[in-house]
């Protein structure tokens, strides 16, 4: 085969191009593909870690649950200066969260009542406000239970019948009793002399009528 003077010109140009891309930074032949399936593997490995992270938390959430299913925690309400209403709000641990249940009587009938879980469980105030502001330490805006977005303290209204008592109930997963997922032991309870209609900051719920501290409760027998 002849061998013509074009092809030694021809390599010394094909050298200089890759000299030039290499210093200007460009991938030779071949080099994208091993990039990317590079950049392939650790998305995919960040991927694993962040389902095996996610996996343990739930793990240990249900083992926490598991230890903790049928604990009780109970506040005793007793009536605030000049009202009446009294009775008890429980906290039980279940299968899909917190089951709170109350029981007053004392309350205005016929009327809807708001139930809330306070910062504090200082009932030495006559007026309620010992228990300071709502318990929210998520720093979510106010909202009633119908929200994933609410205050961890924000349990909605009871409905007095026509002789002032009330029966309530309602499971809230945004609360442990004394879990690390926001606890609320030794909180306090408050019922207000009005329907918590959701609005901003706290429901605009009046005054408050009964308060209480969230204790362990004693277990049958």
């Amino acid at each position: 085969m002849k061998i013509t003077r074009c092809q030694p010109r021809r390599r010394r140009l094909l050298l200089l191009g890759v000299l030039v891309c290499f210093a200007a930074g460009c991938d030779m032949p071949g080099e994208a593909e091993r990039k990317r399936q590079i950049g392939q593997k650790q998305v995919t490995a960040e991927m694993e870690s962040r389902l095996a992270m996610e996996t343990r938390m739930t793990e240990r959430h249900d083992l926490e649950v598991a230890a903790r299913l049928g604990q009780v925690a109970v506040a005793v309400m007793t009536p605030t200066a000049g009202n009446s209403a009294a009775g008890t709000v429980t906290f039980t641990q279940g299968e899909k969260g917190i089951i709170v249940e109350a029981t007053i009587r004392g309350l205005e009938a016929g009327q809807q009542h708001a139930i809330h879980i306070h910062q504090y469980g200082d009932l030495r105030l006559d007026n309620g406000k010992g228990t300071g502001g709502h318990y929210n330490p998520e720093g979510h805006p106010h909202a009633l239970p119908t929200s994933e977005q609410r205050h961890g303290g924000d349990l909605g209204n009871l409905t007095a019948d026509a002789k002032g008592n009330a029966s309530y109930s309602i499971v809230v997963t945004n609360i442990t009793i004394d879990g690390d997922h926001n606890p609320i032991i030794g909180r306090g309870v408050i019922i207000h002399a009005k329907v918590d209609d959701g609005g901003q900051p706290t429901g605009n719920a009046g005054a408050r009528i009964s308060q209480g501290v969230i204790g362990i409760a004693k277990q049958p027998g």
